[in-house]
């Protein structure tokens, strides 16, 4: 009787759409992996016969009804089905790449291929011991429905992904698309991590720290990733003037590189102990995210005019919901700053929800400056729910005294 239904519902299919208009007890609004209806963490046949019975409409519920939506009409129908079951076929199979020592971490790295899930066993990887290499480097590429996934065997006992210096050298240096990194630790090395004409990859759960210079790179091109849930500290060990935790994009003066590094995120990171900007977001970037993070400014040195938490150059940065403790630092003179690099960048940037911890009023050194929540000089931004301690407990951080611009939008 089923199988005569199916029938029937494909015959249709040219004019057969179902509005999504169902009770929330059907359909949840939550998306996690594309074609996971049923919402388990995997897409497999289970999905195909969910999204099936649906469209029978024998009370079936679908709990993520927006991973069946492969056309992006906001309905679901037999077209999303096929489309379903082509993306199930044309999946490749998960390989599980096991690593217990250098030579085969190298070789897991650069062939790798998409759907691979490589998994590192405890201990230290120096890349400096396998045929001279300056780096652990990878350029193979991932895909939306199958990254490449390199991750510890043991999240409580980390491996350690590590170089002999901090004057030369990256650590990872991934130039693919598609990549998940994982409960990995990063250290003694120029760079921690670097992304280079990598789209799409995601950072987590890592601890990167002890760099001759920044931490992490998100640079050439490289656009929608997330670094989240990562530990960054001990930056800056050789150049504490570019010791950045987040650099992304690049300096207009350097060459070789594709500026627009856009839609990037960075949530819910510590840093601690760094010498540089805890997140530098350079000029020709668009849509840089930064949410949920915890600063600590203890180690920041101002050298190359590093004096703030953020820096800004970039376009429609939204930075919401962190935590600055500037900890008497007295380099620090504001908890975010907004700078025109080149003309036309530094604007339309957003600051809501974030708290800071500053100190006191005005600079330590300069005992003219205000601490500005956000030291915007000549930029439009807009703020809400802001709010700053100055040695006295929080206060709304809700009028001009405290942002440098005239331009400030205070949203309601």
């Amino acid at each position: 009787m089923k199988i005569s239904k199916l029938a029937i519902v494909f015959s249709a299919v040219s004019v057969l759409a179902f509005p999504l208009n169902v009770s929330a007890n059907e359909i949840s609004d939550s998306f996690t992996v594309k074609g996971d209806v049923n919402a388990d963490g995997e897409f497999n046949v289970a999905d195909v016969i969910a999204l099936q019975k649906w469209l029978l409409n024998d009370e079936t519920a679908l709990k993520d009804w927006k991973a069946g939506d492969f056309s992006d009409d906001d309905k679901l129908n037999v077209s999303d089905l096929c489309m379903m079951k082509s993306r199930l076929i044309n999946n490749k199979p998960q390989n599980n790449i096991h690593v217990t020592n250098v030579e085969e971490l190298f070789t897991a790295l650069r062939n790798a291929r998409a759907g691979d899930i490589i998994e590192v066993e405890s201990g230290i990887y120096d890349y400096t011991t396998y045929q001279g290499a300056n780096k652990f480097d990878t350029s193979a590429e991932g895909t939306e429905y199958a990254p490449i996934t390199l991750k510890a065997v043991d999240p409580d006992n980390p491996p350690v992904l590590t170089g002999n210096n901090t004057a030369n050298g990256y650590v990872l240096h991934i130039t693919g698309d598609y990549w998940i990194v994982e409960n990995i630790c990063f250290t003694n090395s120029q760079k921690g991590i670097v992304l280079d004409n990598s789209n799409n990859t995601i950072i987590r759960n890592c601890e990167v720290y002890n760099t001759g210079s920044e931490a992490i790179a998100v640079r050439d091109g490289s656009s929608y990733c997330t670094i989240e849930k990562c530990s960054i500290h001990d930056t800056g060990k050789n150049s504490p003037g570019y010791g950045e935790g987040v650099y992304i994009g690049s300096a207009k003066s350097t060459t070789g590189f594709d500026y627009k590094c856009d839609y990037n995120t960075v949530k819910d990171c510590v840093f601690k102990n760094v010498t540089a900007e805890h997140i530098d977001v350079k000029e020709y970037t668009t849509g840089t995210e930064i949410c949920g993070c915890t600063f600590y400014g203890d180690g920041m040195t101002g050298e190359n005019y590093a004096g703030s938490f953020i820096d800004i150059k970039g376009n429609n940065v939204n930075v919401h919901h962190n935590t600055g403790y500037r900890n008497e630092n007295k380099k620090i003179v504001s908890a975010f700053e907004l700078h025109e690099q080149v003309e036309g960048w530094g604007y339309h940037c957003t600051f809501t929800d974030n708290i800071l911890y500053m100190n006191q009023p005005y600079g330590a050194e300069d005992t003219s400056r205000r601490m500005y929540v956000v030291d915007g000089w000549y930029s439009d931004f807009s703020v809400k729910n802001n709010q700053v301690d100055y040695g006295n407990g929080l206060v709304p951080a809700d009028s001009w005294e405290f942002y440098n611009s005239d331009y400030v939008t205070y949203l309601d």
